[in-house]
């Protein structure tokens, strides 16, 4: 069983020696020269050892029929042979030769490793890849790049660091490695694979190829936070807010400082377990074990209406790292209110109070404390009573010029009616008198 194991691996091992290309496939007859691959190829066959010589650029080759055998640069496959012609001047036969030739390249692998391959957020640790160029060729033109976003990097070695990007270029010779290594932190929950691009110049043409993917999982935040607060509070009605801690980690202890600061309109009648007390702010430290958890309740009353909500905090370490989660619940309802304008109070200015009405019942405020809005309204008030007395005063003035108009229009009219009366009455007196003559 072992020498079995032995031969496999020495199996793998050679092949994993070199790479090759397919150059030509298809049919030659012997004593001629073939140009493949800028390269002459010549065969001769013989029937009795049905055995090939075959001339390469890189030297002879002895090939049996249905065998491959390679050199240094060309491996050579003879698949059939059949004879062709036979020359009767020379005697010579000629066979019409099968083959295969493939051209020995060079070949990159890769591998990637972390030594931890799942993290905390905020958690570091060292990421290698190694470049192997496990053939018996120089690779030369090689181009290597590894993307490690969304990983923050601290430091690269054996590479060049872009950002997130770790890049080398330059050439491996045979049987050499390249590696680079990266010291990452987890940022963003998540699952992620980790891939790079490889390109390189074979020795027969530029291969292109992906690197192997290495997975890396970042965790959720280890403190699990659930709390939930009654849905109808009212002014002097005592309520409960009930907050849970869990530490969700299997194997590491978590260790919290817990800080509420609850609003002026509202009391603390009661709390479970009992908080450090510094005015308004509550503080409880705790340690919690792995797959552990706690539950505080706050029993409470609100004062008054208020718009301050109550604001948590929760600080955490684990495994040395800190983290931070924080929160605030509002235990009143801000609801929009609609802005009322004035109503208009003369005629005149009916029309651009309506207007201005329409615009202002579609802007939503958040109620704001007393003294805020008595002192925000008194200029709006102000803006609007000097915008009237400005439509006022403008409307009055066309008025006045409008009358003294009419005044002068119909006095012009009196005086021609008038004109024209007396016309015509001294013309009939006339005629009248006429008549008596």
């Amino acid at each position: 069983m072992k020498g079995l194991i032995i031969i496999l691996m020495l199996f793998l091992t050679l092949q994993a020696a070199h790479a090759e290309t397919k150059i030509f496939s298809g049919k030659i007859i012997t004593g001629e020269d073939k140009v493949i691959d800028g390269g002459t190829f010549r065969f001769t066959y013989d029937e009795d050892s049905k055995k090939a010589f075959v001339q390469t650029p890189a030297g002879g080759l002895i090939v049996e029929n249905g065998a491959c055998k390679p050199n240094n640069v060309f491996r050579v496959c003879i698949n059939r042979a059949n004879f062709s012609h036979k020359n009767i001047t020379t005697y010579v036969y000629y066979y019409e030769i099968d083959t295969t030739i493939y051209k020995l390249t060079g070949s990159l692998s890769t591998s990637s490793k972390a030594k931890l391959n799942s993290l905390l957020q905020g958690e570091s640790t060292e990421l290698t890849v190694t470049v192997t160029n496990p053939t018996d060729f120089g690779i030369t033109n090689i181009d290597f790049n590894y993307d490690l976003t969304p990983f923050y990097i601290t430091e690269a070695k054996g590479c060049e660091l872009d950002y997130r990007l770790m890049k080398w270029k330059g050439s491996l010779q045979p049987k050499y490695d390249k590696t680079c290594t990266a010291t990452i932190i987890a940022e963003k929950e998540g699952k992620y694979s980790l891939k790079g691009n490889l390109s390189y110049f074979n020795g027969f043409e530029t291969e292109k190829k992906t690197t192997d993917t290495l997975a890396i999982t970042v965790l959720p935040k280890q403190l699990r936070i659930n709390q939930s607060i009654d849905k109808s509070i009212e002014v002097k009605k005592p309520f409960y807010l009930n907050i849970s801690l869990q530490n969700i980690n299997p194997s590491e202890d978590i260790n919290s400082i817990s800080t509420i600061t609850i609003p002026s309109h509202v009391s603390l009648i009661k709390d479970k377990p009992a908080f450090e007390k510094n005015a308004r702010v509550l503080k409880h430290g705790l340690a919690l074990k792995p797959n552990t958890s706690i539950d505080y309740t706050l029993y409470m009353e609100k004062l008054s209406e208020g718009t301050e909500p109550i604001n948590m905090r929760f600080a955490y370490s684990i495994k040395g790292i800190n983290d931070v989660i924080e929160n605030s619940t509002f235990v009143d309802v801000i609801r929009a209110q609609e802005m009322k304008l004035p109503e208009p109070k003369t005629e005149e200015n009916k029309p651009n109070e309506t207007a201005t009405s329409l615009t202002a019942t579609n802007e939503v405020q958040i109620p704001q404390p007393t003294e805020n809005k008595t002192t925000e309204a008194n200029p709006e008030a102000s803006n609007k009573t000097e915008e009237q007395v400005i439509v006022i005063d403008a409307q009055e003035q066309k008025l006045s010029s409008r009358n003294i108009l009419l005044i002068i229009v119909t006095s012009l009219i009196a005086f021609t009616i008038i004109i024209i009366a007396v016309f015509r009455t001294r013309k009939r007196e006339r005629v009248m008198n006429w008549q008596r003559k």
